[in-house]
């Protein structure tokens, strides 16, 4: 029989957090992006090993996670405006955005010395359209292989040779795709279809690019599908941002539900980047920007059945920042906007935004059973946390004599 272990958790908001006064807690990188990448274009993060990784319009800026207090390092490519890489060893393959043709880079030396390696029919694309490629999308198994996306009804494109040659998959122009996690086989495009006249918004194949599946149909009319995440055990369960929703699948992709957030002013945003916990997959986060006032994040305890209330960090430049980027390290999310690159502690982010108050439960605190077990909605649960059989089922948090209880 399966066991479970009890932690208490307090109400109270951990010293951390309450030091900085924000959740947000801003790394320092100094370098705004500007407007122009800011309204198309999303550079990348990348964490590898204790060293985070971040593209720049000034180039590829690297800090120790180990010392946070520690200075932002040039890594590479200085002066060029980096949107994304891939790494093999000291080889870079590098997307730049520049209106002129020298839009891919290769290095040899990690990014001191680089060449313009900007395939000729690439050349085409840009000078008709000028600067039209999103990111690169990793292959999970291996460094040679990457995705690449473009708009104005290019395509996505598949390199196997980091980059020496390029293979069209889909003429779509998705503002999101990539490879599932565990499955490469299977790629995704999605978002708002670009620059194409197809309606199309979201579409999978199953068989590395070869054929296309539709899958706009599962979803409510005009949605936005963002990234996908992939569940690190059990390959069949996704989850994917939207605006104002949540869409999540548990047969591969096939069907999709949805959960609404029309009339919720607080999850009123478009939601991206959703991330599994890297040690408890029952935990998702999700990054929500690109909306007035707010940054946004939220939580869900119970593997995305349910979310918590957001946790919402007040915009401090522009009143529509976008989040280009989010990672993990350790306890940690990195969160990399328009202004800055924030840490966020993921205890911190669930201990505000799971707090309930007294009045919110039911029965009120008065009338409450010493002993029982309530969800965070204050609906009392029909099970002990001393009996482990067939009625227990979920795991997540949950209410016991005014104290939080997480249940792993």
């Amino acid at each position: 029989m399966k066991s479970y272990r009890l932690v208490i958790l307090s109400f109270a908001v951990l010293v951390s957090a309450a030091v900085h006064g924000q959740l947000f807690v801003p790394l320092g990188l100094g370098i705004e992006t500007s407007d122009q990448l800011r309204q198309i274009f999303q550079p990348q993060m990348y964490v590898e090993g204790d060293i985070l990784y971040v593209c720049t319009k000034l180039g590829l800026y690297s800090k120790d996670l180990l010392n946070i207090e520690s200075e932002w390092q040039l890594a590479g490519f200085e002066g060029v405006p980096i949107l994304d890489y891939v790494r093999r060893g000291d080889d870079i393959y590098a997307l730049c955005f520049n209106d002129k043709n020298d839009v891919f880079l290769l290095s040899h030396d990690g990014g001191k010395t680089f060449e313009d390696v900007t395939p000729d029919d690439f050349r085409n694309f840009i000078d008709k359209y000028g600067h039209v490629f999103w990111y690169f999308a990793r292959h999970p198994k291996d460094p040679k292989t990457f995705l690449l996306s473009s708009f104005h009804a290019a395509g996505i494109f598949q390199t196997t040779d980091f980059g020496q040659t390029w293979n069209k998959l889909s003429s779509y122009a998705p503002d999101y795709f990539g490879y599932h996690a565990q499955n490469p086989a299977i790629i995704y495009e999605c978002g708002g279809g670009g620059f194409t006249d197809e309606k199309t918004d979201f579409r999978i194949s199953y068989d590395g690019g070869k054929t296309w599946e539709e899958k706009a149909s599962c979803l409510p009319n005009g949605s936005e599908v963002s990234r996908i995440a992939f569940h690190p055990t059990n390959p069949d369960r996704w989850i994917a941002g939207g605006f104002r929703c949540v869409y999540t699948t548990s047969d591969n992709g096939k069907t999709w539900e949805t959960q609404h957030f029309i009339g919720d002013s607080e999850r009123e945003t478009v939601w991206r980047h959703p991330t599994y916990d890297n040690e408890n997959a029952d935990i998702v986060y999700m990054a929500g920007g690109y909306h007035p006032k707010y940054m946004k994040l939220m939580c869900s305890t119970d593997g995305g059945t349910t979310w918590n209330r957001p946790y919402m960090e007040p915009i401090k430049t522009t009143p529509d920042e976008f989040i280009f980027d989010m990672k993990q390290y350790r306890d940690k999310l990195l969160i990399y906007s328009q202004s800055d690159v924030y840490m966020v502690s993921k205890a911190d982010l669930i201990e505000q935004t799971t707090s309930i108050s007294e009045k919110s439960l039911t029965p009120n605190p008065s009338q409450r059973e010493r002993g029982a077990i309530y969800d965070l909605s204050g609906r009392k649960v029909n099970f002990q946390f001393s009996t482990f059989n067939s009625q227990f089922r979920k795991k997540g948090l949950y209410i016991q004599n005014g104290k939080k209880v997480a249940v792993k």
